[in-house]
Parts: structure tokens; sequence; C-alpha cells
């Protein structure tokens, strides 16, 4: 496969259930039901955690969770889309190298274990951009502004799917913004058709989908 068709895409909040795994998993370390409190991007904050408390979910978390980590829904269809255009689907994940082969366990064949590719959890938003430069990818889909702001300049087409929170940094002018990842394969079949490389169909952009992004 040609690396210019080579389209990336995060897993945490993207192909999988993050939030709802790690709240979940707070509630079995505790012992009671973890109502969400706001809409903060960080942890502790969201659901009302001390910093001992969230260490404490983190280190049940990182012992048993991440291979059971559920997908979403879209999760097969999103892929399958991307597939269907002609490109190659890699997952560029915030987690630790050691978490690897749970990462693969959890994405069930969905993105083969060769093409996971795990910068740290702690790692800085040029990680990912550094990965997706050396791949020579082409797009790519994350939940964190940071993640495709850095990014930008380094793919044709670095797209945040907004999940609301708060706390973190606006998108740049630039970053396509959109609140349902089956528009990010939308938007890659237009680059690929203003660049010459599409290899298969869509169809029709799902309703609403054109002018939810910002300018490119």
């Amino acid at each position: 496969m040609n690396a210019s068709s080579v389209v990336t895409l995060d897993v945490d909040g993207v192909l999988g259930d993050f939030e709802t795994h790690w709240r979940e998993c707070a509630e079995e370390v505790f012992g009671r039901f973890m109502p969400k409190v706001n809409e903060q991007h960080s942890l502790g904050s969201r659901y009302g955690l001390t910093n001992k408390e969230v260490d404490a979910v983190w280190q049940a978390f990182h012992a048993t969770e991440w291979a059971s980590l559920p997908l979403y829904s879209h999760a097969s269809e999103l892929v399958l889309a991307l597939e269907d255009l002609g490109c190659t689907v890699w997952a560029v994940t915030s987690i630790d190298v050691r978490h690897r082969a749970a990462r693969a366990e959890s994405l069930a064949g969905l993105i083969p274990d060769g093409r996971i590719v795990c910068v740290g959890q702690n790692a800085p938003a040029s990680a990912k951009a550094t990965v997706l430069r050396d791949m020579g990818a082409v797009a790519f889909l994350d939940d964190h502004p940071a993640n495709v702001n850095a990014a930008l300049g380094v793919v044709s087409l670095s797209v945040l799917l907004d999940r609301g929170y708060h706390g973190l940094e606006a998108p740049e002018y630039g970053v396509p913004v959109i609140d349902d990842a089956m528009d990010f394969p939308v938007l890659v079949e237009s680059l690929l058709k203003r660049t010459g490389r599409a290899a298969g169909r869509l169809g029709a952009p799902p309703a609403g989908a054109a002018g939810k992004g910002r300018a490119a």
C-alpha cells in the first residue's frame, strides 16, 4: 500500500469507550456509583476524585483493564469505511508500550497488531506527530486538541473528534472539528479525491456533515 494512503486513528475516545471503562473500574475500586460532576477533561475533576483516588484507579486499570476496553458501535464501520477508500489504517495511541499486547487484544483484530503504535501515556503531543511523519500518514483523527494541533502540517488532514470536554486548548485554524466519528471517512474521501488517490466510494455525506468542521 502506498504510504500516501496511510490513515491514523487514536484509540481511546475514538475507537474504544475509555471513559465508561475507566469509570466502571473506579466504581469497582471504591464500591460506589461514580457520578460525573462536570465535563472537565481531567478524570479526577470530572468524577470528583482526589489525586490519591485517581492514582488508585489507574493502578487497578493498568493491572487488569486495558485488554477489555470495549469498542464503540461505530469502530468497525469506521475502519472498514477507510479501508474501502484504499487506506491502510494504523492506531497511534497514548499508552505505554507495555500495554501494547492488551491494546491489540481489545481491538480484536480490527487493526492488526503490527499497525499499533504506542507513544506512552505521558508523551507530549509532538510524539504522535513524529510517528505520523515517519509513516507518511495523510490523515489523523484524535479526540485531544493538542494532538491534532501538533499534527497540522505533518498530515494533510488532522481532525478533532470533539467529545465536549472542558479545560483543553482550542483547536487551531485548519483543524476540522467533528462530533461524529463517521464524518471522518467523508473528509478523507474528499482529500483523496482532491489528490487523485481515492480507491473507493462512500456515497453521499451524512446529513449535516458539511460545514461542521473549521476550514481546512
